[in-house]
């Protein structure tokens, strides 16, 4: 049994649904209606509160989630109760304080994260393995808050720049798979372990 929280338009939910029966947590009426329509025949259950939950589940998915929650610790411990014993969450946020930004503003962010914070936050859990992502354009994206008028990064840039920062993520797989693996970047991502 898979959960996940804040699947946003369900990216993930094609691939997720090889590996098991899927619910969701979703609190953006907007994303459940278009959820619905698109993702029914994947989709089992769909939460909008995580206290109605009453199943556990073997693997969580929360990517760019817990910087939108102000009580971040307590709402970890809800997902406590609804992870099976040996269960794994995947967890990915966004990283360093020093890249807060007007865009982190405009998606109503809590915070930015380290290693440290994140561990502190998930302390109910074991991080059994770390990544860093987009750590190549990481010094680019820096000099950019420092130095640029308009820091934002959620407007449309057009097909070249995607082409560029798609074939970097692709960069950062293919190292990936000869293990080279930086554990830093603009975001960070662990797999949690419930011990």
């Amino acid at each position: 049994k898979i959960l996940e929280i804040g699947p946003g338009i369900g990216n993930n939910l094609k691939i997720l649904s090889e590996f098991g029966i899927i619910d969701i947590l979703e609190i953006e009426n907007e994303f459940i209606n278009s959820l619905k329509n698109y993702y029914s025949n994947i989709i089992d259950k769909v939460y909008q509160n995580i206290e109605e939950i009453n199943s556990e589940y073997d693997l969580i998915i929360m990517l760019d989630v817990l910087e939108h929650i102000k009580e971040s610790e307590n709402f970890m411990n809800e997902v406590k109760k609804i992870i099976k014993k040996n269960g794994k969450i995947v967890i990915g946020v966004p990283a360093y304080q020093s890249l807060w930004s007007g865009h982190d503003e405009a998606l109503k962010h809590y915070r930015r994260y380290t290693w440290k914070t994140l561990k502190n936050e998930c302390k109910m859990f074991n991080v059994t393995k770390k990544y860093g992502f987009n750590y190549i354009v990481l010094p680019i994206r820096f000099l950019q808050i420092k130095f640029s008028q308009s820091e934002k990064s959620i407007k449309t840039h057009g097909k070249l720049v995607n082409s560029v920062l798609y074939t970097i993520s692709l960069l950062e797989h293919n190292l990936k798979k000869i293990r080279i693996n930086p554990k830093f970047g603009i975001s960070i991502y662990a797999v949690l372990r419930n011990e």
